[in-house]
């Protein structure tokens, strides 16, 4: 996990609708953190909206990687997944996916027509949304004498993600996780507070 970055995503699902001359179309907002939640999630909305003309979709997943991979499901190329997945990545969200699940209502719509169909459709589905930012963290792990804990405390607590875990034996044990941009001055905070008899052990960065 190397060169995470912060980023915002999706706390649920949701869905809205619209009709374009007779044809429904229902845009499903879904979580997408990897490339194999695409088909668990297309099988679910399928079963849903059974018989359906077709299941559109676009993706943006991997995290601060921003990975894409999108679906014309039998429509004219370029007129659903591509429009889709721009709208998606205008709202700078990711992991996240959007499903456009179309009932055709007798009347063609044409190449333009599509693209303002699908366009719109994920569009409004993304009006209901519940965004949350994901906070890219380097996590450490060392441990300190009781008195050097409490000068700790109160000298990094800005620079930390969340909450430090702790165990208190005859020394504190204790894992951090720091905001990327402010791991070198947490180090050298905690190296001058401690004179340098802290060990740090890096462990794999993490999202808080």
């Amino acid at each position: 996990m190397a060169g995470i970055q912060d980023y915002d995503t999706i706390t649920g699902c949701c869905e809205d609708e619209m009709t374009l001359k007779g044809s429904r179309f229902i845009g499903i907002i879904m979580p997408c953190k990897v490339e194999e939640d695409i088909q668990a999630n297309l099988a679910v909305v399928a079963k849903k909206y059974p018989n359906a003309t077709h299941y559109c979709y676009a993706a943006i997943f991997g995290g601060s990687e921003r990975k894409e991979k999108s679906s014309d499901n039998g429509e004219p190329s370029g007129t659903a997944g591509k429009p889709m997945l721009m709208t998606l990545k205008g709202s700078g969200l990711s992991d996240l996916m959007c499903i456009a699940v179309r009932y055709f209502g007798g009347t063609l719509l044409g190449t333009g027509g599509l693209v303002h169909a699908y366009t719109e459709t994920t569009k409004i589905a993304l009006q209901h949304v519940q965004k949350v930012s994901r906070i890219a963290c380097f996590v450490y792990r060392f441990t300190l004498d009781y008195p050097y804990y409490s000068i700790f405390e109160s000298k990094c607590r800005d620079l930390m993600a969340k909450r430090p875990e702790c165990d208190y034996y005859q020394k504190v044990d204790v894992k951090v996780w720091v905001r990327v941009g402010d791991a070198e001055e947490f180090v050298r905070r905690i190296t001058d507070l401690t004179e340098r008899h802290v060990r740090l052990m890096e462990m794999p960065s993490e999202y808080c």
